[in-house]
């Protein structure tokens, strides 16, 4: 038996205030409950350590640590590789989205995004 959407947990990592409100609103839309935010790597690295999330919403370009470098060290701890992971970010290039994808993003959405295109990355990484 899958879950139900309510039981995922999420969590946004983004610098940008408006983003993150706007990936949690979206999310709360579509029947996720469980969501956190993080404003940095640093903060997301913290949340990681007492809670295990289902799912992050991973942005590319944050200031200090990258989204990239966060998924890079993410991926390089074997506990962690169950965490599905979707980067975001305002850049429509193929190379970052092949980037994202050969350093272990499960799937990639650009910014700004609408309901539905998060809805169907979700859907589809989540299998839900």
């Amino acid at each position: 038996m899958s879950k139900a959407r309510s039981e995922f947990r999420i969590l946004v990592v983004d610098d940008q205030k408006s983003m993150r409100g706007l990936a949690t609103y979206f999310l709360k839309q579509i029947e996720f409950q469980d969501i956190d935010e993080a404003e940095n790597a640093r903060e997301a690295l913290m949340k990681m350590q007492t809670k295990r999330y289902d799912l992050l919403l991973l942005d590319w370009n944050m200031d200090g640590m990258s989204g990239i470098d966060l998924l890079r060290a993410i991926r390089s701890v074997p506990e962690l590789n169950q965490i599905k992971i979707i980067m975001a970010t305002s850049e429509r290039s193929v190379d970052k989205m092949d980037e994202a994808t050969s350093n272990g993003a499960d799937h990639y959405v650009v910014k700004p995004y609408e309901l539905r295109d998060l809805e169907v990355r979700v859907k589809k990484v989540l299998a839900c």
